[in-house]
């Protein structure tokens, strides 16, 4: 993905003829490679912050600049899937280019664990097998930067793990840059190269982190940084 910088970010919104702000002056450089968490209490800005980089919303005032033009892909909560279409046709459906050879979508389908479900549809997939289809319904793109905002977050535990292992086969495989939202501490430590705090509407920490895949969250490094992240959470006003 292209490097991004994004500078004083404000945004508010009007509820009930309440203002709310939600960003109050967002300052933050995306490095090019890698996965980026932004991590945070339920409420924080994080789903507002990757809307806004996505172009879904647009901010009050502040600048969000690319220094290239990336190939762009988002992936929701919900998995968002046509539920009168199987798994290929769901894949394929909003392509512009409708040659798209059957040799490019099976490796797609082998990618994110799918091969073998091609004409099965949604209400016939798990949870996790519907994000799976989600994840290629983006990579069907070949994005160089893909945005997911809590894409595991209804997800069972082992469900969940099994698809952030999968997120970070799908990464090494596709050398695409991911910015990730969630509010989970653990799934930030497996997942990211790059933890952005956001608390108070702003980006309070950052954390770089250094250990490898795969992540093993009681080794003494990566218990320290959890500690670290909870007490500056707590400490978050």
């Amino acid at each position: 993905m292209a490097g991004i910088e994004i500078r004083d970010l404000h945004k508010s919104y009007t509820v009930d003829g309440r203002h709310l702000p939600v960003l109050n002056g967002i300052h933050l450089s995306l490095r090019e490679d890698g996965i980026t968490v932004v991590l945070g209490k339920s409420g924080c800005g994080k789903t507002t912050l990757l809307r806004l980089i996505a172009g879904l919303e647009q901010p009050d005032s502040g600048t969000i600049r690319f220094d290239s033009t990336p190939k762009t892909a988002f992936v929701f909560q919900e998995p968002r899937l046509m539920p009168w279409l199987c798994v290929r046709d769901n894949i394929q459906f909003s392509l512009s280019r409708r040659d798209i050879s059957p040799e490019e979508t099976q490796w797609i389908l082998e990618t994110v664990g799918l091969s073998g479900f091609e004409r099965a549809y949604p209400h016939q997939l798990s949870g996790g097998m519907q994000q799976r289809a989600a994840l290629a319904r983006a990579l069907i793109y070949h994005p160089s930067f893909i945005m997911m905002d809590e894409p595991f977050a209804a997800l069972d535990h082992f469900t969940r793990e099994d698809m952030q292992r999968a997120l970070l086969d799908i990464r090494s495989k596709t050398h695409a840059s991911i910015l990730f939202v969630t509010h989970s501490i653990d799934e930030a430590l497996t997942l990211a190269d790059t933890i952005v705090l956001i608390s108070g509407g702003v980006i309070s920490a950052e954390y770089a982190i250094s250990v490898s895949h795969p992540r093993h969250l009681l080794t003494d490094e990566m218990i320290s940084l959890k500690r670290r992240i909870v007490a500056d959470l707590e400490n978050a006003t």
